[in-house]
């Protein structure tokens, strides 16, 4: 090589070490701001991506961090042809582009086509500049410093991130979800098209409020892609005939304590999707609200519907109303910890069930009792002594389930509820966990209420979607779980309008210790419902129950849910066996003469234990427990059970029940005079059987027993 070549190439080296020290100062001095200085946002949707609630970012701005593997491929196609077709070759900043914008301005004396590369949009995003020549020169420099610094994909994640779509709303994520209900993946073609030129000026182009001048410009994309080939004529011109269809707003944030609580547990997610069900928690914000009117002041109300198959929550109502402050809307009553009250009472006859202590019909004693130094009461102050399991449940008295508990014990309870992943609050196990002497959560109670649907296995709710098979544990078994959903489903519902779905529902109230929480938990085959009213700061509700302010919204948010589409079979195990009172074994094993009364009981594999006496031990002889006996005989109660004839009744069925001919087709007639021949009639005309066929009678129908001169009619309605 030669002097001159030399010179020439330490010259053009020099040049080049020289130019690469002035970016490198440059670059130093002035560096990159930060790209997402404000940080990004938060959407929670429901389960087909609708939005239940949105948080701004530092400055209020609405921007879900997605990328371009998440974004509808037609939407990339159409933005990279429209604005950068050049983008994946050019260094970030397009010469010829820059000459035309140029000298089209110089002619012009105004703006007519943008020179602006993808990088040099996003280059003035990160820090937007004056529109004169050093401001250009500026976003020409940071377009090289994103170049230099990030991948392509980077650059277009950045502009899918940062673009402006009119009000607080940046990026296409959250563009498709405020304008369209969907996620930018799902956009179609006119939805897509419109998004391309919407940055442009996002104030001039708002469909909300320009729809005109928006159809325009979409239409002019449209137009653009079919002079490339990308669409055909024939697709343009039906896609340019549509009119733009926007997304209603539903104005109100809907489940907005659960959308608090994913933002808190999910800080990293940006785009939280639910299991919620968008119009169903619409139909029961709604209700709810309606609710309001008919509570006491400052009384506040949650639910939770889940759908029984998958665990999915359907609906989450954490308060009546978020933004009320005298209703305390703030505070999330899915999840607070209170008294549970009288809810607890099913999964104790379900154990007694499972440890053989008792069968459906067992014997037991309503009578005033003293359990160490613990002595129960009844809501009512009153007794009514004898009593079977099935209705000493069903009427939730609180002296029977307490007997039943102290039997099974208290500390063998609360293992088995640890066992299936439930948690009371309380320090030691006693006998007053049994009527609400504990803490728990209407969550932790749907979650227990759900296995009696489940085969009596308990597993986690969910409110985000998940695809792998959640892992159960079981509560009680199928035997009792079933046994205890045929008891609460036969507790007729108060008296309300007659829904248009009827379903088979198991369902329990609980009343907390000084009337401060009011509960109502139901169970279809599908769906289990859970609802809690009361004043968030416990002040008292004197003069109300369960019954009263929960169930009839229970039932009210089970007219909004579909139809059940299966039933609950009967379990292998379960078995119908005669057994006699008061004894409580099988009639197979009495001696007829100490079988006073005869009943058909559910057992588990036709286990009959003998009846309990108030102490936990059970009665050795076939008679009533001795202080039954004695507290019947004080208070002048003459049953069956002292050889005295009790009083006819028709068993199952009572007057102003309903039955619909498409839940059920026949009833099996009985009495309770088990050893006396009966004539049944209905309206009063014989039938030569005892079995009360449904389908051949509408309206108000009259059902009738007679022994000898003794007749007992009950009048029901039959749908």
């Amino acid at each position: 090589m030669n002097l001159h070549h030399k010179r020439i190439s330490a010259v053009v080296l020099s040049t080049a070490v020289l130019m690469l020290l002035c970016i490198a100062v440059l670059n130093a001095v002035c560096p990159l701001p930060k790209i997402y200085k404000d940080g990004p946002s938060t959407v929670v949707t429901s389960n087909d991506g609708r939005i239940l609630r949105s948080f701004g970012n530092a400055k209020g701005v609405h921007r879900y961090q997605t990328a371009v593997s998440n974004v509808s491929p037609f939407y990339i196609t159409a933005l990279l042809d429209y604005e950068d077709r050049y983008f994946y070759y050019h260094p970030g900043i397009n010469i010829f582009s820059l000459l035309r914008a140029g000298y089209q301005w110089a002619i012009n004396g105004k703006i007519i086509s943008g020179g602006s590369t993808i990088t040099m949009q996003v280059a003035r995003l990160i820090e937007p500049h004056p529109r004169t020549i050093l401001g250009k020169l500026r976003q020409i420099w940071r377009a090289v410093q994103l170049e230099w610094y990030f991948s392509k994909n980077e650059i277009l994640t950045m502009y899918l991130n940062l673009a402006p779509f009119g009000g607080n709303i940046e990026g296409v994520e959250a563009a498709a979800r405020h304008l369209f209900s969907k996620p930018a993946k799902s956009l179609n073609k006119n939805e897509a098209a419109l998004l391309v030129v919407l940055p442009q000026k996002p104030s001039a182009y708002r469909p909300d409020r320009h729809p005109t001048l928006a159809k325009k410009m979409r239409n002019k994309v449209l137009r653009r892609l079919n002079a490339r080939r990308i669409l055909s004529t024939q697709e343009t011109n039906l896609l340019t005939d549509e009119d733009i269809f926007l997304a209603q707003p539903s104005g109100k944030a809907l489940a907005p304590l659960l959308s608090r609580l994913l933002k808190h547990q999910f800080p990293e997610h940006h785009v939280i999707q639910t299991t919620i069900d968008y119009d169903l928690q619409l139909r029961l914000t709604k209700l709810l609200s309606r609710t309001a009117d008919k509570l006491p002041p400052k009384t506040s109300a949650a639910a939770l519907v889940i759908n029984n198959k998958q665990g999915n929550v359907l609906a989450y109502q954490g308060a009546i109303d978020f933004f009320d402050a005298d209703r305390f809307g703030h505070v999330d009553m899915v999840r607070a910890i209170r008294s549970p009250g009288s809810t607890l009472k099913p999964f104790i006859y379900g154990l007694g069930f499972d440890q053989g202590v008792i069968h459906t019909e067992s014997l037991l004693s309503d009578i005033p009792t003293s359990f160490g130094d613990y002595k129960p009461q009844n809501l009512n102050r009153r007794f009514i002594g004898a009593v079977s399991a099935s209705t000493a449940l069903k009427k939730s008295l609180n002296v029977p389930a307490i007997q039943v508990l102290n039997s099974i014990t208290p500390e063998a309870f609360d293992t088995r509820l640890k066992e299936a992943n439930i948690h009371l609050r309380h320090k030691k196990s006693n006998l007053s966990v049994g009527l609400g002497g504990t803490g728990t959560s209407l969550w932790e109670l749907a979650k227990m209420y759900r296995s009696l649907a489940a085969t009596g296995n308990v597993s986690d709710l969910h409110v985000i979607p998940s695809s792998t098979e959640q892992a159960t544990r079981p509560l009680l078994s199928e035997q009792s779980s079933w046994m205890v959903f045929s008891i609460l489903s036969s507790i007729s519902a108060p008296d309300r309008i007659i829904p248009s779905t009827r379903r088979k529902i198991a369902w329990k109230t609980g009343t907390s210790y000084g009337y401060r929480d009011f509960w109502s938990i139901g169970v279809s085959p599908d769906y289990t419902v859970a609802v809690w009213v009361g004043r968030p700061d416990a002040t008292p509700l004197i003069g109300f129950l369960g019954a009263t302010l929960a169930a009839p919204v229970m039932f009210d948010i089970f007219d909004l849910l579909p139809r059940d589409t299966h039933n609950l079979r009967m379990p292998d195990g379960v078995e119908k066996t005669r057994i006699c009172w008061p004894g409580g074994r099988a009639f197979s094993a009495t001696a007829p003469s100490l079988c006073q009364t005869q009943k058909y009981a559910y057992t588990i594999r036709g286990i009959t234990p003998p009846t309990l006496q108030s102490s936990g031990y059970f009665v050795t002889t076939d008679s009533l427990p001795d202080l039954l006996r004695e507290w019947q005989r004080q208070q002048q109660i003459v049953t069956a059970h002292d050889n005295a004839p009790s009083k006819l009744a028709i068993i199952g069925i009572r007057t102003g029940q309903h039955y619909f001919q498409d839940q059920i087709t026949s009833i099996s007639l009985s009495t309770n005079q088990h050893s006396q021949p009966v004539k049944w009639y209905v309206n009063y005309a014989p039938i030569h059987n005892a079995t009360f066929d449904i389908n051949k009678y509408l309206g108000e129908t009259a059902v009738t027993a007679c022994i000898k001169d003794t007749c007992v009619t009950e009048t029901v309605y039959i749908h």
